[in-house]
């Protein structure tokens, strides 16, 4: 999966010129948290809800704070907008772009044609990688969610899925997640076309269950 099957193309910027109040009010109409700043078609800087806030005057100042908002509100975007932008390219693994967002505590990656161009073609956010988490979990999808510790070594995970098969099952999703021993790996599988109590007597003694529940599916 990369990242132009699931960044954001109907993309909103705006310019560095433009007034805070007018990032304010793309923000609060698109219901959106992050703008990319355009100049002359290419990317200089990125704007945030965070950083819109922080312009605003404290509530301690000696002066009016209705006054300083509005001077506030008259900033131009180029003054508190993120200059050192951290993008990403369209064919990039999205796995790398949601470790790159972790990695720099951002909430969002605008998507640039190449790592030396600055034309952008979409933006990709937290809200994006949250929707590929819910589909590689199989949320939305009924059946027995199994959260298992297994061995890890070529051929458990093969041996479990066989077992599955041959009991009428049909495997939805499978994650993979670090376990605490370093020969053990935790999964957490969702499984079709079997009840619970089957699911629970295909398991092998060294199959630890976590959580095993019947689930039926988020609309």
């Amino acid at each position: 999966m990369l990242v132009r099957e699931y960044m954001t193309r109907d993309f909103v910027t705006i310019g560095p010129e433009a007034p805070l109040s007018d990032a304010f009010r793309v923000m609060r109409t698109r219901n959106i948290h992050h703008l990319p700043v355009v100049e002359n078609d290419l990317l200089i800087g990125i704007v945030s809800d965070r950083d819109l806030l922080y312009a605003l005057p404290s509530m301690d100042k000696t002066i009016s704070w209705a006054e300083t908002s509005s001077q506030a509100a008259a900033l131009p975007v180029r003054q508190v907008m993120q200059h050192d932008v951290v993008t990403v390219c369209p064919d990039c693994p999205i796995e790398l772009a949601a470790a790159t967002m972790a990695d720099h505590s951002i909430g969002a990656l605008p998507v640039v044609n190449s790592p030396e161009s600055h034309t952008l073609v979409g933006i990709i956010t937290q809200t994006d990688i949250f929707r590929l988490f819910v589909e590689m979990l199989g949320s939305r999808k009924p059946g027995v969610r199994a959260s298992l510790e297994i061995e890890n070594r070529k051929g458990a995970l093969a041996s479990l899925f066989n077992r599955v098969v041959e009991a009428g099952g049909l495997v939805a999703s499978v994650s993979s997640f670090p376990a605490t021993l370093p020969n053990r790996i935790r999964i957490i599988l969702k499984v079709a076309d079997v009840d619970q109590e089957t699911m629970r007597s295909l398991l092998k003694p060294e199959e630890t269950v976590i959580d095993l529940r019947e689930i039926q599916g988020a609309p």
